[in-house]
């Protein structure tokens, strides 16, 4: 027996021992390959989202402060253009329009669209909200990729849309984890809809957010020329990540 505790014993530190041994060149070689492997296997617009939330993270620098008198008239300014753009509004995807706070809220109600339809779903609609699922993951990674790699980085340098930027950074996260956490509930489970639920209210309090504070605080601190140029490379990125 002593025998046996004893050989157990040298097993138990020879393992404890490789593990804490640097890896060789060839194993960190493996590993990195491993890693890339797994990155191809993203769709594109996955892989960009990611890449900018990880760009934004580095490159984040301490908040200037800023009165709340300043964000708020910054706020009433971006909120009287949104007013004026409005007006224009038509299928601005569609259009050759540039204005990029035009471009994300049609997104928007597209998203409105698909959550109502998921809402009003039932269990025998198994198909009906497997598409329904299909295009909501589809089309909100592009319209993330696009807020986090062109516009969140354009609005944090102003203290007056700096914090729903990076808060914007988070509720996509959280809606991204629920969005797949459902993907693995079947349709006809009475759990789908509940989950559901706590989707649409996440996305629907995100929404409102954006067109609430920060798109008018984009309006409110960014020249004309800037917004147009944003709008301008939002297209070309759209239009590279849908193909």
């Amino acid at each position: 027996m002593a025998k046996k505790a004893k050989k157990a014993k040298k097993k138990a530190a020879k393992r404890k021992s490789t593990a804490l041994k640097p890896l060789t060149r060839s194993a960190k070689k493996a590993k990195a390959s491993k890693r890339k492997s797994a990155k191809r296997g993203q769709p594109k617009a996955a892989r960009k989202k990611v890449a900018a939330r990880a760009a934004a993270t580095r490159k984040r620098k301490p908040e200037v402060e800023k009165s709340r008198l300043q964000t708020a008239a910054s706020i009433a300014r971006g909120a009287a253009a949104t007013a004026v753009a409005a007006i224009t509004r038509q299928l601005p995807w569609a259009k050759d329009q540039n204005d990029p706070i035009e471009l994300l809220m049609a997104d928007h109600r597209r998203f409105e669209q698909l959550l109502k339809e998921g809402e009003d779903s039932t269990e025998r609609a198994k198909k009906g909200r497997r598409e329904i699922i299909r295009a909501l993951a589809s089309e909100l990674t592009v319209h993330e990729a696009i807020e986090e790699q062109i516009l969140y980085p354009a609005l944090e340098p102003h203290p007056e849309a700096r914090k729903t930027a990076l808060e914007g950074y988070e509720e996509h996260h959280v809606a991204d984890g629920i969005l797949n956490e459902l993907k693995d509930v079947a349709t006809d489970d009475e759990k789908w809809a509940a989950k559901f639920k706590v989707l649409k209210e996440n996305i629907t309090h995100h929404i409102s957010e954006e067109e609430r504070l920060m798109f008018p605080a984009a309006r409110g601190v960014l020249e004309r020329e800037e917004l147009l140029a944003l709008g301008a490379r939002m297209r070309v990125l759209k239009a590279e990540l849908e193909r």
